[in-house]
């Protein structure tokens, strides 16, 4: 059961990555955007991008399940292995 929950968590990581991903990306074009400042940036995403916040937490959310589940899903298999 465990590892179905896991499974899961790990497939559905994915999605969450990409739409946060899109979500505080720029996604129309800016011209010169190598002599902006790092701040004049994240200004611009704020004011530009769909939902920045959301973007974010969704992005570092996907990452931190697709590292648990992805973990927990490495050890099970090691343990089985070995007959743990």
């Amino acid at each position: 059961m465990k590892k179905k929950i896991a499974k899961g968590l790990l497939l559905s990581s994915f999605p969450i990555v990409v739409i946060g991903y899109f979500l505080q990306t720029i996604l129309i074009p800016i011209q010169d955007f190598n002599t902006l400042t790092k701040e004049e940036i994240k200004k611009i995403q704020l004011d530009v991008a769909i939902n920045y916040p959301l973007g974010t937490f969704m992005l570092y959310v996907g990452g931190i399940l697709f590292l648990f589940s992805s973990t927990y899903l490495v050890i099970t298999k090691c343990r089985n292995k070995k007959g743990i």
